[in-house]
């Protein structure tokens, strides 16, 4: 569902408080960062960075939309090739596709200026596994305590945990993963590798009309986002994808 344009914005919402509330604060790296759409979102605010990825296609996009951004660097590498350190470290959609999660968080935890953020989405509950999973090239949903007790094994320290997706998004989804076919010839002809490498390129999420209605910035859809933020981001057992906010101890 991270492609459908609605959904985005709202996650913007999101790390708009988070951002606010907890002085987050650039240089950043954008790991895995697809189009580069969550680049462009934090260059507009005057944010400095990298965004990298490990997909030819990708990184093709993500120079183009950050073209009017110079101070974001655009660069095809591994998470592993990486040696500056960060304030602030986004994994937007990514840990679900790398094979070895833990390794990983540790190796984001040793770019991580002392007392810089971790900010992530992962896709939550084991009983919320569809066809878009597989379709996207997912290893794995998580429990909140699971990927507590990861970040506590790289030495990171969750903050937050929302969901943000209940009850609104992820009932759309259940409706639309329910009646939708599943693209079953794609899912199954591609490995891991090849569905992680074009997943933020590819739309398994084909709503145009209701993208289009819900993309405007109108008066329902602000109090859409804000309802669920007070009043459902807590609902980590029942949703389908949670934002995580850990930090590197001091």
């Amino acid at each position: 569902m991270a492609n459908f344009i609605p959904f985005k914005k709202h996650m913007f919402n999101y790390l708009d408080r988070i951002i606010v509330r907890y002085d987050l604060a650039s240089p950043f790296l954008d790991v895995g960062c697809g189009i580069g759409d969550l680049s462009v979102f934090l260059a507009a605010k005057g944010w400095k960075g990298k965004a990298i990825d490990s997909s030819d296609i990708a990184i093709e996009r993500a120079e183009d939309n950050l073209r009017p951004f110079p101070e974001v660097a655009v660069k095809k590498e591994s998470l592993y090739d990486e040696n500056n350190n960060f304030k602030t470290i986004f994994l937007w959609d990514v840990i679900e596709h790398v094979k070895d999660d833990e390794a990983a968080l540790k190796k984001i935890a040793s770019l991580l200026s002392p007392g810089g953020y971790l900010l992530m989405s992962v896709p939550s509950n084991r009983k919320e596994w569809r066809w878009d999973d597989d379709f996207y090239g997912h290893y794995r949903r998580y429990s909140a305590e699971e990927i507590s007790g990861k970040l506590v094994g790289a030495g990171l320290a969750p903050i937050i945990l929302y969901d943000i997706t209940y009850p609104f998004f992820w009932a759309m989804r259940r409706l639309y993963t329910r009646f939708k076919s599943s693209p079953k010839a794609r899912a199954s002809a591609m490995d891991m590798e090849a569905k992680t490498s074009i997943s933020s390129t590819v739309n398994a999420w084909d709503l145009p009309f209701i993208s289009v209605l819900l993309n405007s910035d109108n008066f329902f859809w602000r109090a859409l986002s804000r309802f669920q933020f007070l009043f459902f981001k807590n609902k980590l057992k029942k949703g389908h994808e949670m934002l995580v906010l850990a930090q590197k101890r001091v």
